[in-house]
């Protein structure tokens, strides 16, 4: 009966500090998780601002590239079928008249603009 009681003891003094050893792993381990998490966390939001900047530039990057593939299509058709007429280009472009110039004057009761068209007038 002896040898039963001292096992015990044995079991019991090797078990309590097996099992505050065992608390405290697992409340750092709870806590090194935690920050694990907040820290994807905040790397996800940092992915997705970059990700925001990036779509921003390539929409930015998309829109010019087709302002400059219309203006250089628009350029090819005036220098490719203008040969001898300077006044019309082609495909019904037309270069503007710097001295014809349409003058748009505004009453001061709310009605409709008058459009006038003057010949005679000489820019100052």
């Amino acid at each position: 009966m002896m040898r039963t009681k001292t096992c015990n003891n044995m079991l019991s003094f090797i078990c309590k500090p097996l099992c505050v050893a065992f608390l405290l792993f697992s409340l750092f381990g709870i806590v090194w998780l935690r920050s694990g998490v907040v820290t994807a966390a905040y790397e996800l939001r940092n992915l997705e601002e970059k990700k925001m900047d990036a779509l921003k530039d390539m929409k930015m990057l998309l829109a010019e590239r087709a302002k400059l593939m219309s203006l250089e299509k628009i350029n090819a058709s005036f220098q490719g079928n203008n040969r001898g007429n300077s006044s019309y280009a082609g495909g019904g472009y037309v270069f503007p008249d710097r001295v014809r110039v349409a003058h748009i004057k505004s009453g001061k009761n709310a009605e409709t603009y008058k459009a006038s068209f003057d010949l005679n007038r000489k820019n100052n």
